[in-house]
């Protein structure tokens, strides 16, 4: 065999040894067999070419046979990695289908809410089987307030779900045992008390006071080069804002020096539009008679933190995960997307 032909199956080998460093998940195990599977192929048939030069050529008999043998251990190693790739792939799939998943997530408007709420208070059970935990963000389904429910009312597929959720305004789970109807709620509001309560109806009392509430809100949406402050006094309208903009660069695409120096610049700029911002938040707290009940956040949270850093410390703050743009022509439009319901569905 030609110096050359042992090149080649030098680098085959080594081409086989490193794809098993570079897979993650079970798409690129797949890949990985897949491509697997073509090398042992192209190996059978060079331990076909080989035996085939073999019985031709004495002369080369002795290199052939040794070719042939590093063929037929790189083909050993190559299927055992196979089996080895197949079986934690098979793993892999068992361990997905075990998990649990929300069958729904959505995000409800104030209005939509009401609606929501009023179908869960009509549901009604005669073996008196419906659950409902407010669960205020300090607290855990295993604290002192929930000892006394049941041991075991609540499936662990749902419990698992809920323990995922995470959320600086706690949650209320709506809980059928019979799973007609298995709801957890994030109100726009803290939850406050933790409680509990097995019945023949949901208790949604709590939950339609959280939503009714009417309090003073210092506003901030955040995004680099385009900002807006506001203050509203029943969380309903804007009874003043200001909408800062900076001239903030696009994030770059490509790569290299030129990349990490337009972003040294463009981080610059942003830490500009952020004091911009701040100056304007602070101008409008000192303008206020009486402090507001909250500091409600939303935007890009990077941006909201350099904006709100040492600001208005000892006033509760509620960040808001819906993606706010600022329009100025429906402002009134951003205090129902950042107060929403979010919903899961177990």
């Amino acid at each position: 065999m030609t110096e050359k032909s042992k090149t080649e199956k030098g680098k085959l080998a080594d081409n086989i040894n490193s794809l098993f460093g570079r897979y993650t998940g079970k798409e690129k195990l797949e890949e990985e067999i897949d491509r697997l599977h073509s090398h042992i192929v192209e190996l059978r048939l060079d331990i076909s070419t080989l035996q085939r030069r073999m019985d031709k050529s004495a002369e080369n008999e002795k290199k052939a046979v040794a070719a042939k043998q590093v063929a037929e251990e790189n083909l050993n190693i190559a299927e055992v990695r196979v089996r080895t790739l197949e079986h934690e792939l098979e793993i892999q799939k068992g361990t997905c289908s075990s998990q649990a998943a929300y069958r729904l997530v959505e995000t409800i408007s104030p209005r939509k809410a009401q609606e929501y709420i009023h179908s869960l208070s009509s549901l009604r059970s005669p073996s008196a089987n419906l659950l409902t935990i407010y669960v205020p963000s300090d607290h855990s389904l295993s604290d002192e307030p929930y000892r006394g429910m049941p041991e075991g009312q609540i499936d662990p597929e749902s419990l698992q779900l809920i323990q995922k959720i995470e959320s600086s305004n706690g949650c209320v789970l709506f809980y059928d045992q019979d799973h007609m109807v298995n709801e957890l709620v994030i109100p726009p509001f803290p939850v406050e008390d933790a409680d509990w309560q097995a019945g023949d109806s949901f208790n949604v009392t709590p939950l339609n006071m959280l939503l009714d509430r009417e309090e003073a809100a210092l506003v901030i949406v955040a995004h680099a080069g385009e900002s807006l402050a506001g203050y509203s006094r029943d969380s309903r309208t804007f009874d003043s804002y200001e909408i800062i903009r900076s001239n903030v660069k696009s994030k770059h695409s490509k790569g290299g020096f030129s990349q990490r120096r337009f972003e040294r610049l463009r981080d610059e700029e942003v830490v500009h539009h952020a004091e911009k911002v701040r100056i304007a938040l602070v101008k409008m707290l000192e303008s206020l008679e009486e402090s507001p009940d909250y500091l409600l956040i939303g935007g890009d949270q990077q941006v909201a933190k350099m904006i709100t850093a040492g600001i208005a410390e000892d006033i509760p703050r509620l960040l808001s995960s819906a993606d706010v743009h600022i329009e100025k022509h429906n402002l009134d439009d951003i205090l129902k997307q950042m107060l929403v319901l979010r919903r899961y569905k177990l």
